[in-house]
């Protein structure tokens, strides 16, 4: 069985102010009982007395065996960073241009280039599109719900579909506006 997640990335969040977002939304989280107020030993934060609170529940269909996952906590992650929706393999995720709309179809390896000078620091990354010539920067590209940089994210492992509501939530306490990816590993 593999494991699913749903990272919620922080979109607009600078190197400076992750730390103190980061503690925030885990005390939020911690004082609201939807997770453990200290990490456990495999890093994460367990979940807590009212995690269902928080998710869309699902009842798991009948004669099915229910094999428990290997992961099942809050993974917080600091850092400049891209979130996908597979960890197994890298692929390209489908992008837009955001003057013309257009699908980006990158023969030249540009999006990576302009994801790489993004990684190492350059908010400015930009990415020009074939199709209108306009360049842009690569954060500003329309991804799918495949794909979000960010410099802070919260990763929640195995848990059933998270509540729109918590997830308007999750946007006002950072103050910013999130990316929800959803994957596989």
């Amino acid at each position: 069985m593999a494991d699913l997640f749903q990272t919620i990335v922080d979109t607009q969040a600078a190197p400076d102010q992750v730390d103190h977002l980061a503690k925030h939304i885990v005390a939020w989280l911690a004082e609201k009982g939807v997770v453990k107020p200290n990490p456990s030993e495999e890093g994460g934060y367990d979940r807590g007395p009212n995690a269902a609170e928080i998710s869309v529940l699902q009842t798991p269909p009948r004669g099915h065996e229910r094999i428990p996952p290997v992961h099942k906590h809050l993974q917080v992650l600091i850092g400049r960073m891209t979130h996908a929706d597979n960890l197994s393999e890298f692929r390209e995720p489908a992008a837009s241009c955001p003057s013309c709309d257009k699908p980006l179809e990158d023969v030249d390896g540009a999006w990576q280039a302009a994801t790489q000078e993004w990684i190492g620091g350059d908010d400015d990354a930009a990415l020009r599109c074939p199709e209108c010539g306009k360049e842009s920067p690569v954060t500003a590209w329309r991804y799918d719900r495949h794909y979000g940089y960010g410099n802070l994210a919260f990763r929640f492992w195995n848990w059933p579909p998270l509540k729109l509501t918590f997830l308007d939530d999750i946007r006002r306490e950072l103050g910013h506006s999130i990316v929800v990816v959803e994957g596989i590993l």
